[in-house]
């Protein structure tokens, strides 16, 4: 019982040290929650690999949309990926991979084939979403359509192959990440008070 009052308090007692040191809030010292390996063991869910498939290139800290991200990236034969997961909560705030060496094959397909792909793989109302690009490149010497569009909640990136329809590069950042938005609401209701 007295080991047990003695944790909390020493508990409390460093998160009021890092308040007054400056992390912000002792709501963000308490959100430093998801581990390292839980970040990698989120991506490799997400990109439907185990981690004996992938070779992990980097795992450090960093900041996407306003969210403290543990930054990954790692690569099998045939994709390169990167995911940025939150610190706070295990959500995937940002995620791309390509091919590696991409290939086309197959019949040849037009633009607006290739647009109902990206909207449909990213699964948004094409109606509630804003283009910003919408154009014919090439990634790594494969032409593609290449279209960037966002909606309420995320920006997408897509290169699709011209012959085949294949996606060859994909990118999803979500705007606000559900820690941010948390903290923002969180301030929001303080200073109303």
């Amino acid at each position: 019982m007295k080991l047990r009052k003695s944790v909390t308090f020493i508990t409390a007692a460093m998160m009021l040290a890092s308040v007054i040191a400056g992390s912000g809030s002792i709501g963000a010292a308490a959100a430093e929650s998801t581990t390292a390996d839980y970040a990698i063991a989120v991506a490799l869910k997400d990109a439907g690999l185990t981690e004996d498939e992938v070779t992990i290139e980097e795992v450090e800290k960093g900041t996407e949309q306003g969210a403290s991200v543990y930054e990954i990236e790692f690569w099998t034969d045939v994709k390169d990926y990167e995911y940025d997961v939150a610190v706070a909560d295990g959500e995937i705030v940002k995620v791309s991979w390509e091919y590696s060496e991409p290939y086309a094959d197959g019949k040849q397909i037009n633009q607006a084939q290739a647009k109902n792909t990206a909207i449909s793989d990213a699964g948004v109302n094409e109606k509630k979403t804003s283009f910003r690009k919408n154009r014919n490149g090439t990634e790594k010497g494969v032409p593609v359509y290449e279209f960037e569009f966002e909606d309420d909640t995320a920006e997408y990136k897509y290169d699709i192959a011209k012959q085949g329809g294949e996606i060859l590069s994909y990118s999803r950042t979500i705007k606000t990440p559900a820690c941010t938005r948390a903290a923002v609401e969180k301030a929001a209701g303080a200073e109303s008070k």
